[in-house]
């Protein structure tokens, strides 16, 4: 009777030990299936401690997005090139990384590391790909002595105004990526043991991308410089995921961030633009044969800068010998007609400048002028290619501010652009997007980083409830708002349990759960400000700020436009 008790408990036990991995299997195929989707809203990754542990905990923490960024780099990769031509150029621009910004080397093997001990296998070469741009190997040098090393086994807009052009004095970046695609995209939070604590947005697996920011009170922001006939200016090099990252971390100020710049071999035609909360800024035009500086003033400009996708310096023009495309440098016939946009703004309502008017510019849908310029009206910032847009507040210090929207801002795009450019007759590519900013600070450690964000959770949800608490089951739109307000808060507690995970945990878990909770935050603060937004409307233009019209006859404008908004 024993021997049958023992063996029908042993048969309950193996059934249910069974039936718990069958359910955990199927909770870690669905998670797996929901996360290799583009996000809504991009998650939150946090690093700290040396470069190896850093990179680890990176690809532990986003092993999904990165499984599908390796297999996108590899497939473009492999439409071109051989899988041998692909290595032997990635030793070319290796050599490069070597040479200028080595910690990247340590933090890319901790990445592979981090992904494949959490069940998604990546190389070093895998994330070298990721970080790295391939040049024309027929037409570029290779760096002499780099076969004999081994491999271990974007279109945009940026300004900056400070001093007299902000309404307090303080400096205010701005900064999009223009993908024209939803992105496997994160925001890192980095804490590392040498060099500034900073923040920056990147695609899933480069060390760093699109808008950056450290605790020195730097900002840099970038934009691609467009294409060259000069095979030249695409040699081997570096790309922008390891050159940035290596500048905010260790450059504490904008001309230091210059002088260790302009040395560089860059691999790929790029508008660095450098501003730091003493007035100091600078934009350095760059490709990997050409440079110039460029400061504010050197086209009117008083305590504001402005840089798309071309360039303006005299350096960087046509020469008799060939230059660059429609005689602007770069991306000539899409950028220009921005850098009038960014004028217009700048410019015309000097000293307005702050947090609330630069969203608004990410939003202001403009007008189409009477005669649109070769490739069709692209004038406005609020694109529907922005993949992430963000307003930064820099601080020596502690308390650096970054409000962040995954896809553009602005929900009103300008019907020409349906019509003109391959890239605007896309359809809206993201996924559940929220139109809305949150916040992120980038406080002196991780823990209180992902505090500052719940606190930000909180407001943003009262903020919303204060408003949606006057509506009821019988007003229009209550349903899909309380459903939307009923998931900020889950998102909240959500966060909770993670931000208690953390404080139980040790080692790389902590930054694990820390990342997941701030994410979580983020993610309620997105879905309660979206609540709050459709009960009172943002900004999308001057007038909306109680500002003087757009356009207007008060003013002289580059822009030209078919009407006052």
């Amino acid at each position: 009777m024993k021997i049958e008790n023992r063996t029908y408990t042993y048969f309950l036990f193996l059934t249910l030990l069974i039936f718990l991995c069958m359910t955990a299997n199927l909770r870690a195929n669905e998670t797996r299936v929901e996360d290799v989707l583009p996000p809504g809203i991009l998650p939150v990754v946090i690093l700290s401690g040396s470069d190896y542990e850093m990179g680890y905990q990176y690809g532990q923490q986003v092993g999904p997005y990165l499984e599908k960024e390796k297999e996108s780099k590899w497939a473009s990769a492999l439409q071109t090139f051989s899988r041998e031509k692909v290595l032997h150029m990635l030793k070319g621009n290796q050599f490069y990384i070597h040479k200028y910004t080595p910690e990247n080397i340590e933090i890319m093997k901790g990445i592979a590391d981090g992904a494949t001990a959490t069940g998604f296998p990546l190389s070093y070469t895998d994330v070298l790909l990721m970080n790295c741009t391939l040049p024309n190997p027929e037409t570029s040098t290779f760096p002499p002595g780099a076969e004999k090393d081994s491999l271990p086994v974007k279109k945009c807009s940026v300004c900056s105004a400070w001093g007299s052009s902000t309404t307090d004095g303080r400096l205010i970046g701005m900064d999009t990526l223009d993908s024209g695609e939803a992105a496997y995209g994160v925001i890192i939070l980095a804490f590392p043991d040498k060099g500034n604590n900073y923040i920056c947005g990147a695609q899933a697996g480069e060390i760093g991308d699109h808008f950056l920011m450290n605790n020195r009170g730097l900002f840099v922001g970038n934009s691609g410089g467009g294409g060259s006939p000069r095979d030249i200016d695409t040699n081997y090099g570096l790309s922008w995921s390891c050159s940035l990252t290596h500048i905010v971390r260790f450059a504490n100020s904008a001309h230091e961030a210059r002088d260790m710049l302009l040395p560089w071999q860059i691999n790929i035609p790029e508008n660095f633009h450098f501003v730091d909360i003493n007035g100091n800024a600078c934009v350095v035009e760059k490709t990997a044969a050409v440079q110039s500086v460029r400061k504010p003033g050197d086209f009117g400009e008083k305590d504001f800068l402005y840089s798309t996708n071309n360039y303006l310096n005299m350096e960087m023009k046509p020469t008799k010998e060939g230059g660059f495309i429609k005689q602007h440098g770069g991306y000539g016939a899409y950028a220009a007609p921005r850098n009038l946009m960014l004028w217009d703004m700048l410019h015309n309502y000097h000293g307005h400048m702050d947090v609330e008017f630069v969203k608004m510019m990410l939003r202001f849908p403009g007008d189409a002028p009477p005669n649109p310029p070769e490739g069709g009206w692209d004038a406005k910032v609020c694109r529907p290619s922005n993949s992430w847009v963000s307003v930064l507040l820099p601080d020596d210090g502690d308390e650096g501010v970054a409000y962040i929207c995954t896809g553009p801002a602005g929900r009103v795009i300008h019907s020409s652009t349906a019509s003109n450019g391959e890239e605007m007759r896309s359809s809206y590519p993201y996924i559940k997007g929220t139109h809305t900013f949150y916040k992120l600070t980038l406080a002196e450690n991780p823990k209180k980083a992902v505090e500052k964000a719940q606190k930000a959770a909180s407001l943003s949800i009262a903020k919303a409830y204060k408003k949606l608490m006057y509506l009821n089951f019988t007003d229009s739109g209550y349903a899909a708002l309380d459903d939307l307000y009923s998931l900020a808060n889950a998102e909240y507690y959500q966060g909770k349990v993670e931000l208690n995970k953390a404080l139980l945990a040790s080692g790389n878990e902590t930054n694990y759960y820390l990342a997941k909770a701030a994410t979580a935050f983020t993610r309620s603060q997105a879905h309660a400000q979206q609540v709050y937004e459709a009960l009172v409307p943002a900004p999308t233009s001057p007038s909306d700020l109680g500002l003087r019209p757009f356009g207007g006859d008060w003013a002289t404008w580059e822009t030209k436009v078919g009407k006052v908004k």
